[in-house]
Formats: C-alpha cells, structure tokens, sequence
C-alpha cells in the first residue's frame, strides 16, 4: 500500500486548519478536516456533554481513512485533527504537530469565545504535549516531526513541512518543552 497521507495535528487553536488547507493546496492535494469527516459520517459512539464533544470510534476513523487513502492512490491526502494518530501507519507519511506557546494559545481560545475550563483543558494538552506524546505511542519517532507555530505566518509553516517532506531538512527534529519557557505562576494558571 501506497503511503500517501500526510496528517498536520496539535491542540485546538495552534492553526492545523490554516496550514493543513495551504499545504493541501501548494501539493495540490485533498484535504481532510478529521473532525467533520467524523460528525458527516457518524463515526462516533456518542456524546460527552461534560466536555462537549463527541466520542469517536477509533476503529470506524481508521477504516475511513484507509478507505480516502484507497480511493485516491494517486493524490496526496492532507489530514487536519487532533487526534491525528489515528491515522494507520501504512498510510503515514508523516504527522507534523503544531505547536503554540501556552500563553499565545489561552489568548486565542478567549479570543474564539472558548469557556474557561474548556481552554485551561487545551492549554494543558499543549503544555504537556499531548499531541506529540499520542504521535510517539504510535509511530516511530522519524514519522513525527514538531513545528513551532507562535507568531509565524502560514507560508513560512508550509514551507518548513514542504522542506522536511523533500529531505532538505535531515537533523533529527528537536521536540518543545513549554515547561521550560513558563514561570510557575502562569503554569499554576492551567494546572
């Protein structure tokens, strides 16, 4: 099987949509937004009102996409989520995680209207890396690879992927440890 899926993941807000989409775009490839595959196809078990969002069906996600990936054995497919480890690895060929500074990342949620426990839940998930952390439990650590995406604009993000898909960036991807950059009083804000 051909590996022709290329997944952009990160917590809610890191801008996965805007890059995934001028990604898909410049490779001229079909984007997926995980997301509204999941609620258009029903692939979840039902609903979590206490974090309000639905539960997926792992196993039915990874049908459909091997199912896309078949389909299309000749594009590229470019897969917005952040669940992106879903993705089966025999399809992967690569999974690039977005990342914000924590304190950059509260200020959009606020911005978009988030409520206040659903944004300290997503600053945490990107404190700790969640993303990257479900990335290496499932693919080997040359198949993930960590962009800083704070205050960069979406071109120069989709360059830096094109260049890592093309091999022009051959050293080992360093991975980012918001721990280090946070006092403990802005940590003590989400934990």
């Amino acid at each position: 099987m051909r590996r022709n899926v290329i997944v952009i993941s990160g917590t809610p807000g890191v801008g996965k949509t805007a890059v995934a989409k001028e990604l898909a775009k410049r490779l001229n490839a079909i984007y997926v937004n995980l997301t509204e595959l999941v609620l258009e196809k029903k692939l979840y078990v039902g609903y979590d009102s206490e974090r309000d969002s639905y539960v997926i069906d792992e196993d039915k996600v990874k049908k459909e996409i091997l199912k896309i990936s078949k389909r299309n054995p000749d594009k590229c497919i470019i897969i917005d989520s952040h669940y992106g480890e879903l993705t089966p690895r025999e399809v992967l060929v690569r999974i690039f995680i977005l990342r914000c500074d924590p304190r950059t990342l509260a200020q959009r949620l606020k911005r978009k209207g988030w409520k206040k426990e659903k944004i300290r839940e997503n600053v945490q998930a990107e404190i700790l890396g969640v993303c990257t952390v479900n990335a290496l439990k499932e693919y080997e650590v040359n198949l993930v690879y960590e962009i800083d995406n704070t205050n960069r604009q979406v071109e120069e993000v989709v360059n830096e992927i094109i260049n890592v898909l093309r091999s022009r960036n051959k050293e080992k991807p360093s991975f980012i440890d918001w721990l280090t950059i946070l006092t403990p009083d802005e940590l003590a804000d989400y934990i």
